[in-house]
């Protein structure tokens, strides 16, 4: 679970899913950012769909079960996300 590189409190679940596109710590209210170690471990989840597309026209499975795949494969990817997220204060560059 993320840490507030702020005040250093460690987020729940919970609440790192509710701050997921702000990043705002819920106890200090200041403004964290995604590390950049961060980005690259969570950029392994884009990878996902790219992977599930082939195997998807190769077993010929069809629309309204891929649709049900990728919408579970987009919660869990959502419900991961907080483990995998560390927090820095300032912005970092991606290299």
């Amino acid at each position: 679970m993320p840490i507030c590189q702020n005040c250093g409190e460690k987020w729940s679940w919970k609440q790192t899913i509710r701050t997921t596109f702000r990043l705002k710590c819920p106890y200090c209210g200041k403004k964290q950012y995604e590390s950049a170690s961060s980005r690259t471990r969570a950029g392994v989840f884009v990878l996902i769909p790219i992977v599930f597309l082939p195997i998807n026209a190769w077993l010929e499975i069809s629309v309204s079960a891929s649709l049900i795949i990728a919408i579970f494969i987009s919660f869990l990817v959502l419900g991961l996300y907080p483990f995998v997220l560390s927090l820095s204060n300032e912005e970092e560059p991606y290299w």
